[in-house]
């Protein structure tokens, strides 16, 4: 047994650290000359219920040059162990420190996990950051959501890879070999590979750019100081979904979603103006039925699950999940198959889909209503009405389902504490249903969470509810709810505050982050763990102040930290959504009607030989919305203030 082998048995869970899973792949580190280390800045708990990361491992392990490892981050106990004594992180599968890997691919899910991002650094015993790495340090990139507002976490990365990462991981790879090649050689510098990277579509590399400010501390510019680097990257995106993967590792563990998963359908058009995962991954791309019974036989096979969950962002959206859900059931049902859906609409029509899976196990379904009031969600063109919401409910309760759990968001653009109040009546009305049907049995909850403007959406250029106000808004739901027998769960505002400077935050954050991380911070999504006066202290010593990133609402056309990254949706699109938000006006779902000209074609639609000439009109019309917008200030003004 290796001294790294006796610190994980001494570890809480060292399954957490021991690889060897079912499917998990050991390739020779000797004949395989590229070798990539994939990180998620959180619990194996959670990183192994991360569908991108099997993707991407799967990719990089299929190449005949290439092999691929996981880390993730290791929870305090055996963080401190590997303190105390004085070793590195290392791999799941071959024990190799981070430093020693070619490439260490990180993926962004969520913001609160970036002090994580540097303890991985600093635990593999790679540099900070990437002006101290020298021509043989491991190459960091990062992917996922986070990468597309990477300047937060610029200098800590040599490159970030935007959008969806089959493709461009690939074109990567191939870049980093010839790289090494010639490095090894003596005839290649870190420089070089940096303006190899900047080449290639839908990759950014921050070391090639320049942030100038303006005396109030606004961005004046990100503009490139090297010709390899465009003035403006656009992430990528796959024009058809690549085969599912079939043989996912199977932790030996329980972990979040301790299931088999297919992705049936990536991109969503529903157009919630808040939802910055509905803007950065459209188009809409769906996997037929046949393809998805075909990945779950195989997926039965070589994981010894019983249940599949279909993974999309609005799996009932799928225009054939009826007959998918029918196929599966007849193919497999004699196996005891069990169907998730994760991710469903509100209405009737998604209740018969989760009747027609639940096979007989109906304890509690969940439903995103976002806003209490007819008003709100029109606002936020979050296309339900409450009609639809309690249609749904009575169908539920009908077919048995002895519990309904509600998400809402507080603190959304125009909201006011009448909305909130129209959550608490919404709630009661849920629960007079629930009782009409099942009676004592029927239970209903509320959850809500806190709006964060986030880049690449309408919302955007707004500035966050201050924590008294959200305070106030959960003291009306906590005793509103209280009163009608309804449980309530609520996050708390300097979380969310955190995020939101995360969120939207320029390079000079990352400092903050640095300092953040060195007095203590890491699992800030973890409760126990989040410590806001370490933030804080971490703020002032770099003479930055939080509200001036979280709480200003900017101008239209203010120059943000992410301008110079293209997130696929056209900033002359996102304007429009906001001043429909003003008037109250929805968008409808473009897979359904016809396109709205947000600047992503719809691949699989009939508007696309009309795309370029509709984009050009809208991107005219930007002098039209300037006039309009100048006349709207006032309006906005009181809109954001409304209590």
């Amino acid at each position: 047994m290796t001294r790294y082998d006796a610190l994980i048995a001494r570890a809480t869970k060292p399954a957490r650290y021991t690889g060897g899973e079912l499917n998990s792949i050991v390739k020779e580190w000797a004949v395989h000359p590229i070798r990539v280390c994939l990180a998620y800045p959180d619990l194996y708990d959670l990183g192994m219920s991360n569908l991108g990361l099997m993707i991407l491992y799967d990719i990089v392990n299929r190449r005949p040059d290439a092999l691929a490892e996981r880390a993730f981050s290791p929870w305090t106990d055996m963080e401190a162990l590997l303190r105390e004594h004085d070793e590195p992180l290392r791999s799941l599968e071959s024990r190799r420190a981070l430093h020693e890997f070619d490439l260490l691919g990180i993926t962004l899910q969520y913001e609160a996990c970036y002090t994580n991002v540097l303890n991985l650094l600093d635990l593999g015993r790679v540099p900070l950051r990437t002006a101290d790495r020298g021509d043989s340090d491991t190459v960091v990139i990062a992917g996922g959501s986070g990468a597309l507002e990477p300047e937060p976490l610029a200098p800590f990365f040599d490159a970030f890879a935007l959008g969806e990462g089959e493709e461009v991981l690939r074109e990567i790879l191939d870049v980093v070999a010839s790289w090494k090649r010639e490095r090894d050689a003596g005839a290649a510098t870190r420089r070089d590979l940096h303006r190899r990277l900047a080449r290639v579509p839908g990759v950014y590399v921050p070391s090639l750019y320049a942030v100038e400010y303006h005396a109030d501390g606004r961005v004046r510019s990100t503009k490139p100081i090297d010709d390899a680097a465009p003035g403006r990257v656009s992430r990528r995106v796959v024009e058809s979904l690549e085969p599912p993967i079939t043989k996912p590792i199977v932790p030996f563990m329980e972990v979040v979603h301790d299931r088999a998963t297919i992705e049936i359908q990536r991109g969503c058009t529903q157009g919630c103006r808040f939802c910055q995962a509905g803007m950065i991954y459209r188009p809409t791309r769906e996997r037929t039925v046949d393809e998805v019974v075909r990945a779950a036989g195989e997926l039965l096979e070589s994981t010894g699950y019983d249940e599949i969950s279909l993974m999309s962002l609005s799996t009932t959206d799928h225009r054939e999940i009826v007959p998918m859900v029918h196929a599966l059931v007849d193919a497999y049902g004699d196996r005891g198959l069990k169907i998730s859906i994760p991710s469903t609409r509100v209405d009737s029509f998604s209740v018969d889909v989760a009747n027609a899976v639940a096979r007989g196990k109906k304890h509690t379904l969940t439903l995103a209503p976002e806003a209490g009031s007819q008003r709100l969600r029109n606002t936020i063109n979050k296309l339900v009405s409450e009609q639809d919401l309690l249609s749904a409910v009575e169908n539920a309760f009908a077919n048995g389902w002895t519990s309904v759990k509600m998400y809402f968001m507080v603190g959304q653009p125009t909201e006011t504490d009448f909305d909130v109040e129209e959550i608490v009546r919404l709630a009661r009305e849920v629960r007079r249903i629930g009782r009409s049907h099942v009676g004592g049995r029927a239970r209903v909850r509320v959850s809500t969470s806190n709006f964060i403007p986030k880049a690449h959406t309408p919302y955007q250029w707004l500035g966050q509810a201050d924590p008294d106000t959200l305070r106030r808004r959960h003291q009306i739901l906590r005793d509103g709810c209280r009163r009608i027998g309804v449980q309530f769960t609520w996050e708390e505002p300097e979380k969310s505050l955190l995020e939101a400077v995360l969120s939207r935050g320029d390079r000079r954050v990352a400092d903050v982050i640095e300092t953040a991380w060195r007095h203590g911070a890491t699992f800030d999504s973890w409760s126990e763990h989040h410590d806001w006066a370490i933030w804080l202290h971490a703020f002032e010593a770099h003479g930055l102040d939080p509200a001036f990133y979280a709480y200003r609402t900017r101008d239209l056309w203010e120059t943000l930290p992410w301008s110079h990254i293209h997130g696929g949706t056209e900033p002359s699109y996102l304007r429009s959504e906001w001043l429909k938000t003003l008037d109250e006006e929805i968008t409808l779902d473009c897979k359904r009607d016809p396109c709205n000209v947000c600047g992503m074609q719809k691949l699989d639609g009939d508007c696309r030989h009309k795309i370029a000439e509709l984009v050009q009109m809208k991107v005219e019309g930007d002098t039209t919305q300037r006039e309009r917008l100048a006349q709207e200030r006032e309006r906005l003004a009181a809109a954001l203030n409304v209590v």
